[in-house]
């Protein structure tokens, strides 16, 4: 019955494809095909098939790694002339209608007419082919060995030449055990390039190899012709039925890649054989079976019923997930289990195996256990609370699933044996927020990228690019279809994704334009390498290992961008220090573990919220299902923002110069109040004009001539906008003075004066001389806290300006 099961499976297309017939029972590698193709080798006169690894055999491949040509030339200097050492196919006797194999590719012939030619006609080939006096001789039948189909090659002998010299070596050798018969049975057949011969195996095992050969080529899995082949080899010597009856591989004498290649076979069968609810009642998942990947373990749940009623709960709780990382996150939920499961057996009599006694002190004692190992550093802040709501969330299911009732896993389970809000330690903040990187080390990753492609890939690199640029999760970079990007009505590109997560497809992002040059180019990269593929069904980062036809996209990037990570210099960043009971700025490595591919999505979020991006807009720009996720980064940006003003508050300086000292803690607090409801901002300050700061703005009545008024203050923040006004001011009376055709009282009234570029000059002297009297270690405080504070400054609508563009996540890219 499985024997036959299998035998439907197979599909006539794939049969067709290997030249498979029952009763030959040789497997043939086709000439061309994107996965098992097995072209022929390109030195003249070899005429053996490579498996993919260029156009080179196996033995030409040796010979040409001896040489140390170049592919070129050794394929220009290379031809196989010495056939007769080399060439192992049989072929016929070329005297017309005769039926013995030949002698060898020399001769030509069969050992017959070899002999009349040479010795008793003594002609040339072509003559003896056209001589009357040779006659067609019948064949001597097949060699007696089952692997095998070829010509004995005398009437005397029961074997064909090869086998029969093979069992000549053995006896000579002493390793022939004296059964001719069962030698029959079990020696290899003569291998031949392009060809696995199954002949001698039981119908069941060459039902399994080719329904696991079908569905690894549909995969795009190529299956090696010598591994396969040892394989069979050995389940022809041990006389299986089927793959399973091998046992241990190693112990089966399979080595490496034989292996590894017996062991997808056998869990290619397992798949087939079983289905969700046999799977669901071992402990041991293999998820595939649901749909998803990865394995789910519960034997580490010491409880029996608890176990029984764990897995109850995760068979009807996976057909709600979605995506291939469902494996990890259902392993994740039975681990919290396992904590349970390891208190109850630490702190009771019975280990926790009689389900009717367990209470409501079992719970205390397992939230106890979790906070006690937090504290030790044995869990994160965030695994506790993670593990304490898993299972709150199980324990409460159990109940909605009946489990508890009469005669169900969970009889007599007490109803206090439940954790409620009030056992859920606090939740850490800013679980996401806080990640970002700094910029010194975002600028360091982009000036390395080439690095990154030069020890993975060109897609590596493409996805990590795209990391940056757009904030995105890196599952969906990864699968990103080629056809990804769009263009609005007025030309910008947009990121066509899906957001898996929350299972919403389609969305749309706006992106730079060196961002789409990006993926434009790799469009142009995908299309090369698969011209034939339909667009639609392309990758835009497709994966190089068994992806022949362009739809598997890269499954992820952790591990070589772990090891670009590692392979660059340290990361320096300023970082405040105390010494001597002073705070200083040093230079000091950045940790690299913090930089990972997630990384990226926190810091595109984080910059948009410190340019003052709001919390709605940033909410759709980031595609969260929470405004609180995104005002996370909000919070993480006022603390930052609060500090910069606290260290730039004592120097501020009014229109005429003078430093307004702020050295009071209490003038401090009130500065961050200032900032928010009691200021509004100008080109190069701010401006506290009551009825200016209510108006937004929008009631100058000096038409922004701000260094004339007494409400106008500025800071060392604003140095960088101060002088690029005195540079405006400077340009705009150079140009006026010029042949500008204008009235004169227009000049008159667009001229700057004297006085407002004087004053400006010396508020810029003024602001420098400062710096310049701080030690070095308090400029770098300064300048970073300004840096700070012109990241996430508003600017008033009311003052005529250039808007600030949004935020630059790749340095020294324009956007």
């Amino acid at each position: 019955m499985r024997t036959q099961e299998l035998i439907e499976a197979l599909d006539p297309k794939f049969l067709d494809l290997v030249s498979w017939d029952w009763e030959v029972g040789v497997l043939l590698y086709p000439l061309d095909h994107p996965v098992i193709g097995m072209p022929e080798c390109q030195v003249r006169g070899c005429g053996k098939g490579h498996e993919g690894r260029g156009p080179l055999c196996s033995g030409c491949r040796i010979r040409w790694n001896q040489s140390g040509q170049s592919v070129e030339d050794f394929l220009d200097s290379q031809e196989r002339t010495n056939l007769a050492r080399n060439y192992v196919r049989q072929e016929v006797c070329q005297l017309a209608g005769c039926e013995r194999p030949w002698r060898s590719p020399a001769a030509a012939l069969c050992q017959n007419h070899h002999y009349q030619r040479r010795r008793q006609l003594k002609i040339s080939l072509d003559e003896f082919l056209v001589h009357p006096v040779p006659q067609p001789l019948p064949g001597h039948g097949t060699c007696d060995v089952v692997s095998c189909l070829r010509q004995r090659v005398a009437i005397s002998t029961p074997y064909c030449d090869a086998h029969r010299q093979r069992l000549t070596a053995a006896k000579f050798a002493g390793t022939f055990d004296g059964d001719e018969e069962l030698w029959r049975l079990t020696t290899a057949p003569v291998q031949l390039s392009r060809e696995v011969s199954m002949r001698g195996l039981p119908r069941r095992a060459v039902a399994e190899l080719l329904y696991c050969m079908q569905q690894r080529t549909a995969n795009g899995v190529r299956t090696i012709g010598y591994t396969l082949r040892a394989i069979c080899d050995r389940l022809r010597v041990l006389r299986c039925e089927s793959l399973d009856d091998l046992g241990d591989p190693q112990a089966a004498g399979l080595k490496d890649h034989n292996v590894s290649l017996l062991t997808t076979m056998r869990r290619t069968l397992y798949r087939r054989s079983t289905t969700p609810e046999e799977e669901s009642r071992r402990d041991v998942w293999d998820l595939a079976i649901f749909g998803f990947g990865g394995t789910a373990d519960f034997t580490q749940i010491r409880q029996d019923a608890l176990r029984e009623a764990t897995k109850t709960w995760a068979a009807d709780d996976l057909p709600r997930r979605r995506g291939k990382a469902c494996g990890g996150r259902m392993q994740r939920q039975i681990d919290a289990m396992v904590e349970l499961s390891k208190s109850l057996h630490l702190q009771r009599e019975d280990a926790g195996q009689i389900v009717a006694l367990l209470e409501r002190r079992d719970v205390v004692f397992f939230c106890n256990r979790l906070a006690f190992k937090t504290e030790n550093g044995e869990m994160s802040a965030q695994t506790r609370l993670y593990m304490a709501r898993t299972v709150r969330k199980i324990l409460n299911r159990w109940r909605t699933l009946g489990l508890t009732a009469r005669g169900e896993i969970l009889e007599g389970l007490r109803a206090d044996f439940v954790m409620g809000p009030e056992d859920m330690p606090d939740d850490p903040q800013d679980t996401e927020a806080g990640k970002d990187l700094p910029d010194e080390v975002m600028q360091q990753l982009c000036d390395n990228l080439d690095l990154l492609e030069k020890m993975s890939s060109t897609e590596i690199r493409v996805c990590t690019e795209l990391l940056i640029d757009t904030g995105r999760r890196p599952d969906e970079v990864c699968q990103l279809p080629l056809e990804c990007l769009e263009r609005d009505p007025d030309g910008s590109p947009v990121l066509l994704y899906d957001n898996h997560k929350a299972f919403r497809l389609g969305r749309r992002l706006p992106i730079a334009k060196v961002t789409a040059a990006v993926i434009i180019a790799q469009q142009e990269r995908v299309r090369r390498r698969f011209p034939d593929a339909p667009a639609s069904e392309l990758k835009l980062l497709p994966s190089p290992v068994a992806n022949p036809w362009g739809t598997k996209p890269i499954s992820g990037i952790w591990e070589q961008h772990r090891t670009w990570v590692r392979a660059l210099p340290e990361f320096l960043v300023p970082i405040e220090v105390e010494e001597n009971g002073e705070p200083v700025i040093k230079l000091l490595p950045f940790d690299k573990r913090k930089v990972f591919p997630y990384a990226y999505r926190h810091s595109f979020a984080q910059r948009h919220a410190d340019h003052g991006v709001k919390p709605e807009v940033l909410k759709d720009l980031m595609d969260h299902r929470q405004l609180q996720t995104s005002q996370a980064y909000y919070r993480i940006g006022q603390d930052r923002r609060r500090e910069a003003i606290d260290r730039v508050a004592v120097m501020q300086f009014d229109r005429h110069g003078n430093r307004v000292w702020r050295q009071v803690q209490g003038l401090l607090d009130s500065e961050h109040v200032r900032r928010e409801i009691g200021e509004v901002a100008t080109a190069y300050g701010v401006c506290r004009e009551p009825t200016n700061v209510a108006a937004g703005g929008h009631s100058c009545p000096l038409r922004f001539r701000c260094l004339g008024c007494d409400h106008f203050h500025t800071d060392v923040s604003y140095l960088p906008d101060l002088e690029a006004y005195h540079a405006d001011l400077l340009r705009s009376r150079e140009k006026l003075m010029s042949a500008f055709e204008a009235d004169e009282w227009a000049r008159t009234e667009a001229m700057p004066s004297q006085e407002e570029i004087r004053r400006v000059r010396r508020l810029i002297n003024r602001l420098k001389a400062d710096l310049d009297d701080l030690t070095e270690e308090e400029r770098a405080q300064i300048q970073q806290a300004a840096a700070v504070m012109r990241r996430g400054r508003g600017v008033m609508l009311g003052m005529p300006r250039v808007r600030q563009p949004l935020p630059d996540v790749r340095p020294r890219r324009s956007s």
